[in-house]
């Protein structure tokens, strides 16, 4: 690498003379310590410059971090006071673009000045941006195994910790610890459980950064797509956390399969396998067809609670680091027993006890964790149903109900509109939905419709359509499939209220 070269000017500030390329893997250069009076706050600046190609940081450069000394707030005294006191070191150790007097674009190590005390400080941010530029550097893993404790101190500590840094509640902190506990253990797991955050975008980012801490070899990315998954390494299986509010409904379908093994993708290059658990940031609000299956759906409120400083993220980083090792022992010392559970939640429906039981498995000797995971998913299950029976699909399957108990044996899709359209108006809903729009929802839902005469397509409402649509009300919890005065005696829907 060329050296740079630098003049003095006037004002005692080196300039370059000539251009390079940027050394991305910068180093701390040579250090030069400079005692500061309160008459001479700033010293000169006679740094020799020499070659950038040092050998990476962490192998040259000042000692390791030590902890911020207390300083002054005072604002008239406080800077007098620690010159008198603290020494400034000027590091040459970051490249700067700059424009030469010839209106060449160049590359300049200008010496930043530091307090000596905090020299580390400027050390880590150089390793921030290196880490930035190396994705796989940066990725929170153990530096070993240490111990844990019990399972519900572990556990504690976890979900203290999911709290503290995204500021949430101990019901979600208590959810999201569960899911982030499963990550550890998806080889051993028959269903790796997705992860659906809904909620103002600011909240929903830091959930995906607090839990890249926490669950095994994370990695954030910004889109949802085949492309990026298969740039993903899928040698140790990954937690891919995605911020992608819009998603397609080809990739919800490929990310509900790939929560399970055996669904294989075809990526351009083969057929691939991307199991393996992942979570993903969905916006403010999200329909029911645009949640992947096998997904725990936790929604976010707005926080008006002060953020993290500075000082005390970097404070976090070192118990972060503590909880991957804690993390790391409870998976190799569990592993086999995750395998082998027999956890069986119960009182819960097929889709969120499937759920319920990967995230219980890994809970081991623990009864009351997991008995507590149990309840805290029922009110998920309602948030669900209810999201579920306001849908349009469920509307729509009212409709064809109040429609086919009036009597008719055949039944128009611009009839079933009309019906939807006016029970969405009883509600409040004020837009109009076509006959076109309700069709696709018919289809949707399993009832397929025929041209009837001259008038448009419908449904016979045969036994076979008439069953058919009373069993897909109650899969979406339908309101009122034995309330109605003109149902009250259909069988059907006696026989479907006792599956919603």
């Amino acid at each position: 690498m060329p050296n740079h070269s630098t003049t003095e000017n006037a004002n005692d500030a080196e300039v370059p003379r000539s251009g390079a390329r940027p050394y991305v893997n910068a180093t701390f250069d040579e250090l030069e310590t400079t005692g500061l009076t309160a008459a001479d706050p700033i010293a000169g600046a006679g740094v020799d410059e020499h070659s950038s190609g040092l050998p990476a940081v962490g192998s040259t450069g000042t000692a390791g971090v030590q902890p911020p000394a207390a300083t002054s707030t005072n604002s008239m005294t406080g800077h007098s006071q620690r010159s008198r006191t603290n020494q400034v070191i000027k590091v040459k150790c970051i490249e700067e673009p700059v424009r030469t007097s010839e209106n060449n674009l160049s590359f300049w190590k200008p010496p930043f000045e530091v307090d000596k005390e905090f020299a580390g400080s400027l050390k880590e941010i150089i390793q921030r941006v290196e880490f930035v530029r190396a994705p796989s550097q940066a990725t929170p893993v153990p530096t070993g195994s240490a111990p844990y404790g019990t399972t519900a101190e572990l556990f504690s500590r976890l979900q203290n910790a999911i709290a503290e840094q995204a500021l949430l509640p101990e019901e979600t902190s208590a959810l999201l610890a569960c899911w982030a506990l499963s990550t550890w253990f998806s080889d051993g797991l028959s269903l790796a459980p997705g992860l659906v955050i809904v909620g103002p975008a600011h909240e929903g980012d830091l959930v995906l950064r607090t839990l890249r801490n926490f669950c095994h070899f994370s990695l954030m990315l910004t889109q949802a797509d085949i492309s990026s998954l298969r740039r993903v390494n899928w040698h140790t299986t990954p937690t891919l956390l995605f911020y992608a509010p819009h998603i397609s409904k080809q990739m919800v379908t490929m990310l509900g399969c790939s929560a399970t093994r055996g669904y294989m993708i075809n990526d351009g290059t083969g057929y691939k396998d991307f199991y393996g658990p992942k979570a993903i940031y969905r916006g403010e609000e999200v329909f029911v067809d645009r949640i992947p299956r096998c997904s725990l759906q936790v929604r976010l409120q707005p926080n008006a609670r002060a953020q993290a400083t500075q000082y005390s993220l970097r404070q976090a980083e070192a118990m972060v680091q503590d909880m991957q090792n804690q993390l790391l022992r409870y998976r190799t010392k569990n592993l086999v027993r995750v395998y082998n559970s027999g956890f069986d939640s119960n009182g819960l429906t097929s889709d969120t006890g499937a759920i319920a039981n990967a995230l219980g498995a890994c809970i081991i000797d623990s009864p009351e964790l997991q008995s507590q995971l149990t309840s805290s998913l029922m009110p998920v299950e309602d948030q669900q149903k209810a999201d579920r029976s306001s849908s349009l699909e469920a509307v729509t399957l009212e409709a064809t109900l109040n429609l086919a108990h009036a009597g008719k044996a055949q039944i128009l899709v611009n009839e079933v509109a009309n019906e939807v359209n006016r029970i969405a108006q009883a509600r409040g809903e004020r837009l109009h939905y076509s006959a076109e729009t309700v069709g696709h929802r018919l289809k949707k839902v399993g009832l397929l419709t025929r041209r009837l005469s001259k008038a448009g397509k419908g449904l016979v409402m045969d036994l076979a359509t008439t069953t058919r649509a009373h069993e897909r009300a109650a899969a979406y919890g339908v309101v009122g499939l034995d309330q109605e005065e003109n149902n009250l005696h259909c069988p059907l829907c006696i026989e479907n209220k006792q599956f919603m």
